[in-house]
């Protein structure tokens, strides 16, 4: 009887199935959720991005073949004790990065990372927002608090396989 008690308990005491976050939050973070290719290199990149278990987190498993061979993984949520939305990414190198990201007027978010790299202090801005397509995204940077200067853009389309 114990037991059962116990399993009771824990079932009433079980999160529902909705998301863990507002639905302002789920949607700031959906329109990520898909799987993912770059028109033109459709065989050699994907980004495979799924919710993670109660819609708390959407991960991406990237595969990136454009230029030799790169893997990573990268996690985009949210933190209501901090008020913001969060980004972190690790790859086969070895290498991870966090950074904070917000809520951009294009419905998407804008993250914003900074390292010590060879060059000097490297700061990025990373811009993602939905498209009628897809998702956009574009990064701008800036070295030793210089210029910020355009790195690149892709639109990402639904991958077909």
């Amino acid at each position: 009887m114990r037991t059962l008690t116990i399993g009771l308990l824990g079932i009433l005491a079980s999160p529902a199935v909705a998301g863990v976050h507002p639905p302002e939050v789920e949607q700031q973070l959906s329109f990520i959720a898909g799987d993912w290719t770059i028109s033109g290199y459709e065989g050699k990149y994907r980004d495979h991005c799924t919710w993670f278990d109660s819609r708390s987190f959407v991960v991406c498993d990237t595969d990136d073949r454009r230029h030799g061979t790169h893997h990573s993984i990268a996690i985009l949520g949210y933190s209501a004790a901090d008020g913001r939305y969060t980004y972190q990414q690790y790859d086969d190198s070895g290498r991870g990065r966090t950074e904070p990201c917000y809520a951009n007027s294009e419905k998407g978010l804008t993250c914003l990372g900074q390292m010590q790299t060879k060059d000097g202090f490297v700061q990025t801005r990373s811009y993602i927002w939905p498209t009628t397509t897809g998702v956009g995204i574009r990064q701008e940077k800036s070295v030793n608090a210089g210029p910020w200067t355009d790195v690149g853009q892709v639109a990402y389309i639904p991958n077909k396989k």
